[in-house]
């Protein structure tokens, strides 16, 4: 019966040994776990206030849209496209600290410079100068692109014009939207016209209808009308280009002096890295 009890704990004794060896590598797992946690938990309390600090800095600019401009603005059932909205995305992701609002109810070009002129809009997008425009707003930033005026005339009329003296020397009526710089251009020109409205599509319809036999228009929105079903094969573009200006961005002079301290650089990126010509390219090439 010796053997026997001396054999008994000789078995027992490996279990009892390695018990406490498992114990310990399972306290140093558990403790490195709750380390990772705790560094986790750390990080996230560290980074949280910086996430709501960059949130609490960016600045809300009050921007309008502006009515019958495609593509530079397409108003679509739920959502607003085209130039100038691409344009506001591309500066928001490059400067966060600004944050675009209000565009997606549109304005008459007259209705954006009168907020432009009594604090009501921060900043317009991609107009051309005048001396109004000088006076309530600074300019800011590189032309996002050139506006070129051309004029339409019904597709049966043979006529042609060479420029803005000729055009003058016609006496026919030049239909123009209302509050547009060049039209006032070729008012002072001696050009008769009708700026009645500020609806590209009505001043179209109003060609075509026999009033006017011209319509004025930039020559972006003009194709963009023209390629329709309602105007396709119904007008034509004339083949001169009766004037030629850069467009920009427009900082209200009753604006936060911040909204142009950052805007304009953020706009000069855009430029410099080909994204302003990439827009401007994307949404002017035919569809």
């Amino acid at each position: 019966m010796q053997p026997d009890a001396i054999a008994a704990p000789s078995r027992r004794n490996p279990v009892s040994k390695a018990t406490p060896r498992r114990g310990r590598r399972r306290s140093a797992l558990e403790g490195a776990l709750a380390c990772a946690l705790a560094c986790a938990i750390a990080c996230t309390l560290a980074c949280a206030p910086a996430r709501v600090h960059a949130q609490a800095r960016a600045l809300e600019v009050r921007i309008a849209g502006q009515e019958a401009l495609a593509p530079k603005w397409v108003y679509l059932r739920n959502s607003v496209v085209g130039i100038c909205p691409d344009i506001l995305a591309a500066v928001e992701r490059i400067e966060p600290r600004l944050r675009f609002a209000g565009y997606r109810q549109s304005r008459s070009l007259p209705g954006i410079e009168a907020g432009l002129d009594g604090g009501s809009v921060d900043v317009a997008c991609a107009l051309i100068a005048s001396e109004r425009r000088q006076a309530i707003a600074e300019r800011v930033g590189p032309a996002v692109y050139v506006v070129r005026h051309r004029l339409a005339a019904r597709s049966d009329d043979a006529i042609e014009v060479r420029s803005v003296t000729e055009l003058a020397r016609m006496g026919a009526l030049v239909v123009g939207q209302r509050g547009g710089v060049f039209v006032g251009t070729l008012r002072a020109a001696g050009v008769r016209i009708d700026d009645a409205t500020d609806d590209n599509g009505v001043n179209l319809r109003k060609v075509l209808a026999g009033h006017g036999r011209f319509v004025e228009m930039n020559e972006i929105t003009m194709q963009h009308y023209l390629r329709s079903d309602v105007f396709e094969g119904r007008l034509r573009i004339l083949p001169v280009v009766i004037g030629t200006e850069p467009a920009y961005f427009w900082v209200s002079r009753k604006a936060d002096p911040a909204i142009a301290r950052l805007l304009g650089p953020a706009l000069e990126r855009l430029k410099a890295s080909g994204e302003l010509d990439r827009i401007y390219a994307q949404r002017t090439s035919s569809p």
